[in-house]
């Protein structure tokens, strides 16, 4: 089983990843000693707070993948979308199949399961959903997200913390980890102890094809 990183903002220069060309590279390597096996690569998308250089993305992925390949770590590239009021996203969805989207974390926006509908055929993920002040785990709305195939992704960063983030893996939500990785090591650290921690989630992700 491949164990992906399956959303991360680790190409330089394009969003507001804080990694570096120079030490990309070191960065693929505490993927591997943490015992993960791959990295997707999810540039913002729409994010009003984050300029995003969409038209480097492919020679930015090319230029990563190159440098992966030599530490001898996967990749894939996808996207990270901000869903608000007023535009139907279009994605880059992760491996073909997975659209990572992201909301303003004080409120929801208009018409969300609508939106969230018209990203079909692709399966939607939920950004870290621990930020979100306006969703909890008991909140109705997550069946009726649930029921749309959304799948919630908590970052392992914030399970360090407890508090909400765990309140969610304990509700039996959460499908899947990642590390929202901009450039700090600890975060791809902290990704590999809640894999530790909760290794039924692992599980999850191969039976939603999550690995590769």
């Amino acid at each position: 089983m491949g164990l992906f990183d399956v959303h991360s903002h680790l190409l330089p220069g394009i969003d507001d990843s804080k990694a570096k060309w120079e030490g990309l590279e070191e960065i693929f390597r505490v993927y591997l000693d943490c015992g993960l096996d791959g990295v997707c690569f999810t540039p913002h998308l729409y994010n009003p707070h984050v300029k995003t250089d969409v038209l480097g993305i492919r020679e930015a992925y090319a230029r990563a993948k190159e440098m992966a390949d030599r530490v001898g770590i996967m990749t894939a590239i996808g996207s990270e979308v901000y869903v608000n009021d007023y535009i139907t996203p279009r994605v880059l969805p992760i491996f073909g199949e997975f659209a990572l989207i992201e909301f303003s974390t004080t409120y929801a926006p208009m018409d969300m399961l609508g939106k969230i509908a018209s990203l079909k055929p692709f399966i939607p993920i939920i950004a870290h959903v621990e930020r979100y002040s306006w969703l909890e785990p008991d909140s109705a709305v997550i069946d009726e997200m649930k029921a749309l195939g959304c799948l919630f992704q908590v970052n392992g960063k914030a399970l360090e913390k407890g508090g909400k983030a765990e309140r969610y893996v304990a509700s039996g939500i959460v499908d899947l980890f990642a590390s929202d990785c901009h450039g700090r090591k600890e975060d791809i650290i902290a990704l590999s102890k809640a894999f530790g921690r909760w290794p039924d989630i692992m599980k999850k992700m191969s039976r939603y094809g999550l690995t590769r």
